[in-house]
């Protein structure tokens, strides 16, 4: 689902649960004061636009890749009331474990091609924890919470390179060689909730992230294996529950 349609779809399912919420009869007033922590889970929509900055040997097959994984995860935060208006900060850590991958060819023979040590290339990138600290600011109606959160993001990443070189000697047995380059990489993140109490102390929880981490680069050895220019984004679905102490 392209991450535009879902940033509006949340959006829309939160203005929509706003309304409901002003619209409601005044309820007793829940606190969403004070310390909490919980648990998260969901889906991670990944994006990559991949380039290949100053390569002239080689040609990706498609600049764009795409991945969905299930992740799940923890978070701490703290809640205060201001003026009717609940804000908050809040830090996460998720494992989503996702991987998105292109393949570059030989410009001069294609992919697979047994001549002239034709070279094809796997290019993957995986990542593997994600983390927020973000600020949140809420309407609270009872006892439904509707917020606005953005913030800070964070994600360890993992760029692995596989290279099958053709030769006319051998052309059913390829050679392999691959490289590997590990970064730790950050950006924004804006999203949109809705939060329900159930008692007086437990909270539940849906709402939607965008992490925008911009154009990374990632190096390569100098001699065999050239840089990666990479645009990384991701789109968060998530649940969750939570403790208020």
């Amino acid at each position: 689902m392209p991450q535009k349609t879902l940033f509006a779809a949340a959006a829309g399912l939160a203005a929509l649960a706003l309304a409901g919420a002003a619209a409601a009869q005044p309820a007793a007033a829940t606190s969403w004061n004070g310390p909490y922590v919980g648990l998260l889970a969901g889906a991670q929509f990944g994006g990559a636009d991949m380039a290949l900055p100053g390569d002239t040997s080689d040609v990706l097959q498609s600049t764009h890749a795409s991945g969905t994984a299930f992740q799940y995860g923890g978070l701490v935060g703290f809640n205060t009331t201001v003026s009717g208006i609940v804000l908050g900060l809040e830090g996460d850590l998720v494992n989503a474990n996702k991987t998105r991958g292109v393949v570059a060819c030989n410009a001069r023979d294609g992919c697979f091609t047994s001549a002239h040590d034709s070279f094809t290339t796997y290019n993957n990138l995986k990542e593997t924890l994600n983390g927020h600290v973000r600020v949140r600011a809420g309407f609270a109606a009872g006892d439904n919470l509707v917020y606005v959160a953005g913030g800070y993001s964070v994600a360890k990443t993992r760029l692995n390179l596989i290279g099958d070189c053709y030769n006319a000697a051998d052309p059913a047995v390829p050679t392999v060689y691959t490289y590997e380059r590990s970064r730790t990489i950050s950006g924004y993140t804006l999203g949109a909730g809705i939060e329900h109490a159930v008692g007086s102390h437990l909270m539940v929880r849906a709402e939607y992230l965008y992490d925008g981490y911009g154009r990374q680069t990632y190096a390569g050895d100098g001699a065999e294996w050239n840089d990666r220019s990479i645009s990384v984004h991701n789109s968060n679905l998530r649940v969750g529950v939570s403790y208020r102490f």
